[in-house]
Parts: C-alpha cells; structure tokens; sequence
C-alpha cells in the first residue's frame, strides 16, 4: 500500500505541470498530456514499487478537470497506458532498455490512436489525426532521455553488473 504513495505523487505532479496552458500550437497541443504516459509507463514498470491503477485513474480525472476536457477522457487513456505497461512488466524476463524502449513505443502508438478513436467518437466525427501523432511521436522519441538517467532509481535495470555465463 505504501509503496504506491511516491509514484503517486510524482504522477500528480507531472499532470500539474503538463496541465499549465504553455501556449504551445495547435499542433503540439497533445505532447505534454502525452508525455505523461512515459511517467505511467516506467512508474508502472519499476521493481521497488507500485502505481496504483487508481492513481492512475485519479491522474486522468484531474488532467481532465484541469485542462477543461471531456471527464474521463485522459482517465481512459492513462488506463489503458497503465494496463499495457503492466502487462509488459508481468511477461518481461528482462527488462533491458532497448525492449523496454520498444514496449513503450507500441504502448504510446496504441494511446495515441485511442486516443484519436474516442474524440472522434466524443465529437461524433473524424477529427484531425495530426495532434495526437505528433504527441505520440514526441513521446516515443523522448522517452530515453526522460527514462535512462531515472532506469537505475526507478529500478528498471538490476543494480549490480550483469552476471557472466559460463
């Protein structure tokens, strides 16, 4: 139970300050809301400790409150991140970077299109694609800076040398 309580505060600190209006163009308005995903993604991942999916649902709600959006919109979205982030560390034999880079990219590319799949149907039609795109994009190219020098406190790589075979 206590080991959910600091990834919980540092998600609800990230949504904070990706909820402040920057004053970013139309085009880049889904890169800060996306870039929460990679804080759900390896808070989720971690080996010491746990991110409660209500956390993560609590974060979604308040992203939406703060940024005006439909209730339960970034809720849905941070699920299915958290979900997907779950069933990843679950089946993982090892977590090395690169397929842990790979797993987020699949991960953010399926946020995204849902994403755009429930505002087209909120909005009840197609709506530009390009926003969330760039988003998912941003994301998974941010992701090793955001993620490598945090993989060894956030316990995604073992804390001594690899052990030899022999």
């Amino acid at each position: 139970m206590t080991k959910g309580i600091v990834p919980s505060l540092i998600l609800f600190l990230a949504v904070a300050v990706a909820a402040v209006p920057w004053a970013l163009p139309a085009a880049a308005s889904f890169i800060l809301p996306l870039l929460l995903i990679i804080f759900i993604f390896a808070l989720t991942t971690q080996r010491n400790r746990e991110l409660p999916a209500v956390s993560v649902f609590a974060a979604g709600l308040l992203m939406d409150v703060l940024t005006a959006g439909p209730l339960g919109y970034w809720a849905i979205i941070f699920l299915l991140t958290h979900t997907l982030a779950s069933v990843y560390s679950r089946r993982a034999r090892q977590k090395r970077f690169g397929n842990l880079w790979l797993a987020f990219a699949v991960t953010a590319a399926v946020a995204a299109f849902s994403g755009w799949a429930i505002a087209s149907i909120y909005f009840v039609r197609v709506i530009d694609w390009q926003p969330m795109f760039i988003g998912g994009a941003v994301a998974i190219a941010l992701f090793p800076l955001m993620v490598w020098p945090l993989r060894r406190p956030l316990g995604l790589v073992p804390a001594g040398p690899p052990a030899r075979r022999g």
